[in-house]
């Protein structure tokens, strides 16, 4: 039992040897924060921690750090566009990447007077849809997956941040159910090849679901050519389709949403400088 912020925190920075320095301190942080709502403040002046404070078992905690388990899991949530959102090893970790591409559609579509209908395709936590579905009050918003389980996670972290996305199961590589239309369509498909695993990190490769990461290295376009096809269907004539991709794929598929008729097809860099969103518009 730890009587002081610092000495916890100075155990846990000591302890946890699969990070470097300044990763392990940003996790010791949060799991401060998260188990004992104590700040880096709080570490600081070495805040007394109360004898009648419950406390979770450190050392496993540790352990599970040590084996390259993303704290996400552990703790069981994350921060994405300012928002809490409930995670597990059956949905991707919301990255910083993807809340460009929320920011993206909201500045695009901001300006709308009209109710602007969205579907996000493999919503996962349900992270995009749900927080369009926050900061644009005047859209209405789907999520689809394939996965049960995600779709779980997607309608808990709804009802715990007042949100009201409709979440749906709907294949895009085989259902053709769906008669209606869209004016933004959104997705971060699987888009890395298995041939990338060699450089990926272990947290993710083993703690992460390869259906939500993974696509095979013949056809890597496969989830970008069905929402092509999807959106020539069901994208209105002035509406939009965003996409997270692959950095090694671009031009590509640009290319590709421009053979299927799309007059209008962006690729934008991330914060990283790296190729990360495409935004195609069937109308110029």
């Amino acid at each position: 039992m730890f009587t002081s912020a610092k000495s916890l925190f100075d155990y846990i920075v000591q302890n946890v040897t699969a990070y470097s320095s300044k990763e392990t301190k940003a996790m010791a942080f949060m799991l401060l924060e998260h188990y004992l709502r104590l700040r880096s403040v709080d570490v600081m002046v070495d805040k007394p921690i109360s004898a009648d404070e419950s406390q979770p078992n450190w050392d496993k905690i540790i352990e599970r750090l040590n084996q390259s388990e993303p704290i996400q899991h552990i703790i069981g949530a994350t921060f994405f566009c300012g928002l809490e959102f409930k995670v597990s090893p059956s949905v991707l970790i919301p990255r910083p990447e993807t809340e460009e591409l929320v920011r993206l559609i909201v500045k695009d579509c901001f300006w709308e007077e009209n109710p602007v209908k969205i579907v996000d395709i493999g919503t996962g936590s349900g992270c995009i849809a749900i927080a369009l579905d926050r900061f644009m009050s005047f859209a209405k918003v789907w999520g689809w997956d394939v996965s049960d389980v995600a779709l779980t996670v997607a309608r808990e972290n709804a009802h715990r941040l007042l949100s009201e996305v409709t979440f749906e199961k709907y294949d895009i590589l085989k259902d053709t159910s769906f008669d209606g239309q869209f004016d933004v369509v959104v997705s971060n498909p699987p888009y890395i090849t298995y041939a990338e695993q060699t450089s990926m990190q272990p947290n993710v490769l083993r703690f992460e679901p390869h259906l939500a990461l993974f696509v095979e290295d013949e056809d890597p376009l496969l989830f970008y050519r069905a929402i092509a096809d999807f959106c020539t269907k069901h994208l209105k004539t002035d509406g939009t389709c965003y996409l997270e991709i692959n950095e090694l794929f671009g031009e590509v598929i640009k290319q590709l949403f421009l053979e299927k008729g799309f007059k209008k097809v962006e690729v934008i860099q991330d914060m990283y400088g790296k190729d990360r969103i495409v935004k195609a518009q069937l109308s110029a």
